[in-house]
């Protein structure tokens, strides 16, 4: 069987899948992307859109003329490898950037399933989440019409997925009976517990720090509850002089709106924090991967922040390492790690709150054992990519089988 996938940035969601069916001599991998990548077992085929958005496009279709540019060049580089020979039986899509708009077109005997993330509200979700009174209706109108690609990819797709049901539940309830819900899964052989490992990052010596607390998130932004988060942590470190706090991430925002003159949200906190004692705060940036787990392992607690919105790999691996973990109250949350068995839960809104329950994990060190390997077992039996891979490729096959009657 021909598998084509097909991903603004590569390999995003379907590495382990891709690699996973073309390990198989039974089938044929191609993958379409913007990214810059090579692979043996993987005809990768890289597109470029001819151009931005135009200026003068009005700001509610910003987006969307990005996403028909975008579809535009994945159609192209879909010609290209139909020249080559690939025709694909099944064709795996990410639903947003409007990568995906145009593959009916490309190739309309594929089965396509799509990988659906999120569908757009502008009241009670994400966006008001922090502000319930900050949407305008301006940005509310512009949120709404956001969701133009995603509802012509819903009329395309035969099938979509979908990481959990809280996600599931935001796309509207006409097209449901399209929808599954289906993890992607960790690689929970690589994600595992290990305390013993080496406490050093970039000549950062944290060998001899008696409590450490941990935050890791892809940009230091309000929607992954960093300002918060550096709040909390001011009167943390006045009151404990053994604790350490090393935070990973970017210093950019990637879903929170972007603050004026090129400002970031960092640079916002140790402005108003002057009292902040940065000689206890370490600032580790993007981490290569076997650094990122090393900080997980090594981590006495774990803070994961978040609004009701997409929940990152990150918290996964964190219970794949058996992190003691600190988890802001929401559905997404919730629904990944289960329950007070597996977690404290805080409404990071709430600073004193949230410093409170940070204050209580870092000297409830009888408690978290249980928690930790509640933790590792959830992200194993639920999470694993050894299971959902073979889900992922069942459902392929099968759509692929119900399509061909």
């Amino acid at each position: 069987m021909n598998f084509l996938f097909v991903h603004r940035d590569y390999p995003g969601q379907f590495g382990a899948l891709a690699a996973h069916l073309a390990q198989s001599t039974h089938h044929r991998v191609a993958f379409i992307t913007f990214a810059d990548a090579a692979s043996d077992s993987i005809a990768i085929r890289r597109c470029q859109p001819k151009r931005a958005p135009s200026p003068g496009t009005h700001h509610y279709l910003t987006g969307f003329e990005a996403g028909v540019l975008n579809g535009q060049a994945v159609y192209e580089g879909c010609h290209r490898l139909r020249e080559e020979g690939f025709t694909p039986d099944v064709i795996f899509a990410h639903c947003g950037w409007g990568v995906g708009l145009y593959l009916r077109e490309a190739f309309p005997m594929a089965t396509i399933i799509g990988y659906f993330e999120w569908y757009y509200h502008p009241h009670d979700s994400d966006a008001d989440y922090l502000d319930p009174h900050g949407v305008t209706p301006d940005n509310a109108c512009r949120i709404r019409t956001l969701n133009a690609p995603l509802l012509m990819l819903l009329e395309d797709v035969d099938l979509g997925l979908v990481p959990t049901a809280f996600q599931r539940s935001t796309f509207p309830a006409s097209y449901q009976h399209k929808l599954r819900t289906l993890h992607d899964g960790v690689d929970t052989d690589y994600f595992v517990p290990n305390q013993n490992v080496a406490r050093t990052f970039d000549g950062k010596n944290l060998g001899k720090v008696n409590r450490l607390l941990t935050f890791a998130t892809r940009g230091m932004e309000p929607y992954r509850g960093f300002p918060e988060f550096m709040q909390a942590i001011e009167r943390l470190l006045h009151d404990d002089p053994d604790l350490h706090v090393a935070i990973a991430g970017n210093d950019k925002a990637y879903y929170s709106k972007q603050l004026p003159d090129g400002d970031t949200y960092k640079a916002r906190a140790l402005r108003q924090l002057p009292g902040l004692d940065l000689a206890r705060v370490h600032f580790l940036g993007t981490l290569p991967r076997d650094d990122y787990r090393r900080l997980l392992q090594m981590s006495d607690v774990h803070a994961y922040l978040t609004v009701p919105f997409v929940p990152s790999w990150s918290l996964v691996e964190a219970m794949a390492c058996g992190c003691h973990i600190v988890a802001s109250d929401t559905k997404s949350t919730r629904e990944i790690l289960g329950g007070h068995e597996t977690a404290k839960f805080v409404d990071h809104r709430d600073v004193l709150q949230l410093e409170k329950v940070l204050r209580d994990a870092l000297h409830d060190k009888d408690a978290a054992q249980g928690l930790r390997r509640n933790a590792r077992n959830r992200a194993e039996t639920g999470f694993s990519h050894k299971s959902l891979l073979l889900q992922w490729e069942a459902i392929a096959i099968a759509a692929r089988k119900e399509a061909a009657r």
